[in-house]
């Protein structure tokens, strides 16, 4: 196994475990909203998810960031390189609006159609960061 092969098996990792909990947020709360009775029972639910999700956004954001360089040389990653950086930072950004500045509004103005909409944008961009990561790293991986 060579250097490059190995080195892009901890950022896909990272890059998965985002997506995975990016998609599961997305999911959740149209399904905790249609199932769970009570607004005050919803937001304890959805504020649980939502921290979960921004903090392991968070942690795979600044991992990737901080994989992307080499040991000792001012150059990156050859799966650093191009845009993949730019998602990792709409990530951080997005993950870090969504948590503290759009979702919480939402949750105190439930009927709101701007804050949902909000909401609902930010976390398909979040969305989209992430599966954008995890698609252009899946491109530096090796061939069997």
């Amino acid at each position: 196994m060579s250097q490059g092969t190995a080195s892009v098996k901890v950022p896909m990792a990272l890059a998965g475990l985002w997506l995975l909990t990016a998609s599961v947020s997305v999911l959740a709360v149209p399904f905790t909203i249609a199932t769970v009775p009570g607004w005050h029972t919803i937001t304890r639910y959805l504020q649980m998810v939502s921290g979960v999700q921004t903090w392991v956004s968070i942690a795979a954001c600044v991992g990737l960031l901080m994989l992307s360089r080499r040991k000792h040389s001012e150059s990156e990653e050859e799966w650093a390189q191009g845009a993949i950086l730019i998602y990792v930072l709409g990530g951080v950004i997005s993950a870090v609006l969504l948590n503290y500045g759009v979702f919480p509004q939402w949750l105190a103005k439930s009927a709101s159609l701007a804050k949902q909409a909000q909401v609902l944008s930010l976390m398909l961009l979040h969305w989209c960061c992430a599966w954008l990561t995890w698609h252009s790293l899946r491109r530096h991986r090796p061939q069997a």
